[in-house]
């Protein structure tokens, strides 16, 4: 079943869709996702879940708690390899042109505790690509820069063992001038370049699982109809979900994201409290389109979802609402059980 927009209904139970056959399994599987989010018909404005809306760590006062992992930080290499590449080999053969300043990066990778207990345990990752960044605040959304930190959401979910172990990691741009402007952030991203980075830095401290990559873009992360989040969907790698998170919602980036893989989940999440001049009728209409053209797999979704963050600062704290409404069930073992994409 694929998803577009919201859905009602009650939650299907993920241990009763573990006994089902594949295609009542994949049914029972998308109406649990989708149960995720309040019912309503696309265009409402439903209250997020009550567990999404806790505050983001960095919006108190106070000093953030010590973070129960380490932190390591890797430049882009000069000549990215493969995807298709072992984890962290370079490319055979002959070298590649030299990467152009505007799409090189500076890696960082949370590894939490839990995660460090079996480096040889292929885990989970996220990939987290942040907006505009004119402040030139280094690994913003990475413990730079007062928003928040994709860490700390993380490392909170995995502690009270609402999503599996799983690391985080995230590329810092290295010329400013390459994220000051939404629309042309994050030219032709590489995502496969970036993975093989991250897996050669954690060496021997923690695997990547390369069949559960999660992918998220917060505003000018998934502006770029050809760069950010839109050119990593099309990486060798294939990803198991993207989420994208109030972003410009342009209607040529509508098609890409509806192109996706059919075994890629695909979540669109905006609000309308502080950025309501966007085409989002125009976008829904053409990912609507894209997705009768490009129809996912069975269980696999397709969801458009605006949400009314409670915080302060809505387009901020869309970043915390959205990854702790949809990391549990995206890396549920039940997130795709009738293809291949995800690990046991």
């Amino acid at each position: 079943m694929t998803a577009v927009g919201r859905r009602g209904g009650a939650r299907a139970p993920r241990a009763a869709a573990r006994g089902l056959a594949p295609a009542t399994r994949a049914f029972a599987l998308a109406a649990g996702l989708a149960a995720v989010s309040s019912p309503g018909a696309v265009g409402a404005q439903p209250k997020p879940a009550p567990t999404a809306a806790a505050p983001a760590a960095s919006t108190s006062a106070a000093a953030p708690a010590q973070l129960d992992g380490a932190t390591y930080d890797y430049e882009h290499p000069s000549a990215p390899a493969s995807g298709a590449a072992e984890q962290g080999a370079a490319q055979a053969g002959a070298a590649a042109p030299p990467v152009p300043p505007e799409r090189r990066w500076r890696g960082r990778a949370f590894v939490h505790r839990l995660a460090a207990a079996d480096p040889a345990r292929p885990l989970p990752i996220l990939v987290f690509l942040h907006g505009t960044n004119e402040a030139r605040i280094e690994h913003r959304w990475m413990g730079g820069g007062q928003e928040g930190d994709v860490r700390r959401i993380a490392a909170q979910l995995m502690e009270a063992g609402r999503i599996p172990p799983m690391l985080v990691a995230a590329p810092s741009a290295v010329l400013p001038a390459a994220v000051a402007v939404a629309r042309t952030s994050w030219p032709a991203f590489d995502l496969d370049a970036f993975l093989d980075a991250t897996a050669a830095r954690l060496r021997g401290v923690a695997t990547l699982d390369r069949a559960r990559v999660v992918v998220a873009g917060h505003s000018g992360g998934g502006c770029n109809k050809a760069g950010g989040i839109a050119t990593a969907l099309s990486a060798s790698t294939p990803v198991h979900a993207a989420l994208v998170i109030d972003t410009c919602m342009d209607v040529d980036i509508a098609l890409p994201l509806a192109r996706s893989r059919p075994t890629t989940h695909v979540v669109v999440s905006w609000q309308t409290m502080t950025w309501a001049k966007r085409p989002i009728a125009d976008f829904r209409r053409a990912f609507q389109r894209g997705v009768e053209a490009h129809p996912a797999a069975p269980g696999v979704l397709r969801e458009l979802e605006p949400l009314v963050p409670t915080e302060p600062m809505p387009h901020d704290a869309m970043v915390p609402l959205v990854l702790r409404r949809w990391l549990p069930p995206l890396l549920s073992p039940d997130a795709a059980p009738s293809v291949p994409c995800v690990s046991p």
